[in-house]
């Protein structure tokens, strides 16, 4: 059975310079994502709530909560701030050498 690794590195081989350009930028696009939805699962979950009761505290569908954790929106700095708010946690933007922080810790 082919290894999934394998059956990318087979298709990645046969893209041209630019679709594998392209191929890259999303993968990072979706990592980042990812990891985003990561971090704001173990927020909440570091703060005991639920993604049912995190939604309601927010006023937003539990499955809207579902799609950010997984990493499958791409959410806004708007939304972000939203549930560090609702989280009662800091959210801080860090670009190069300068740091923002958006919302304090509560």
């Amino acid at each position: 059975m082919m290894k999934f690794a394998d059956l990318d590195n087979k298709l990645r081989a046969e893209l041209s310079a630019g679709e594998k350009s392209d191929s890259d930028s999303r993968r990072a696009e979706l990592a980042a994502q990812l990891r985003t939805g990561i971090a704001l699962r173990d927020a909440r979950e570091g703060v005991g709530l639920t993604q049912t009761e995190l939604a309601s505290q927010m006023g937003i569908a539990q499955s809207a909560i579902s799609r950010i954790e997984a990493g499958r929106t791409n959410i806004s700095l708007a939304m972000l701030r939203r549930i560090s708010l609702a989280l009662g946690v800091e959210l801080v933007v860090e670009v190069g050498n300068h740091r923002a922080v958006v919302t304090s810790a509560a």
